[in-house]
């Protein structure tokens, strides 16, 4: 079976080791291979195996409403913003570039020069 991880968004299959006893059915976890939390838990007297199909797109991406193979195509440079005090980052900001798609303007509703501004420093991956 195919399962969607409600936390990360990945995608991975999941194939049941050693079930189809007779009895002895226990309640056996079934967690996603990429965030490794439990997604759900079914019922075999075997376990489960779970391999990634395909790892969710970046927090950032999934925050602009875009895949991040369309984030690494419009090339951006992302900016940080230091406020006033020069001491910590608050949050990031970028300009939409002159060449990005059709299609990923008419998905987030940006004009080209638009200012994206106060993504959250959350969103970074380390």
């Amino acid at each position: 079976m195919i399962e969607k991880c409600p936390k990360c968004e990945a995608e991975f299959s999941v194939a049941v080791l050693g079930g189809g006893g007779i009895c002895g059915a226990c309640l056996e976890p079934i967690e996603c291979p990429y965030c490794h939390k439990t997604v759900t838990e079914e019922r075999t007297t075997g376990s489960f195996i779970e391999t990634l199909i395909k790892a969710p797109d970046s927090k950032l991406a999934r925050y602009l409403g875009i895949s991040d193979v369309e984030w690494e195509e419009m090339g951006v440079e992302l900016n940080e913003n230091y406020g006033n005090s020069g001491d910590m980052i608050y949050c990031y900001w970028f300009t939409v570039p002159k060449d990005t798609t059709e299609e990923v303007l008419d998905k987030t509703g940006w004009r080209i020069d638009q200012i994206i501004d106060d993504i959250p420093v959350s969103l970074m991956d380390d």
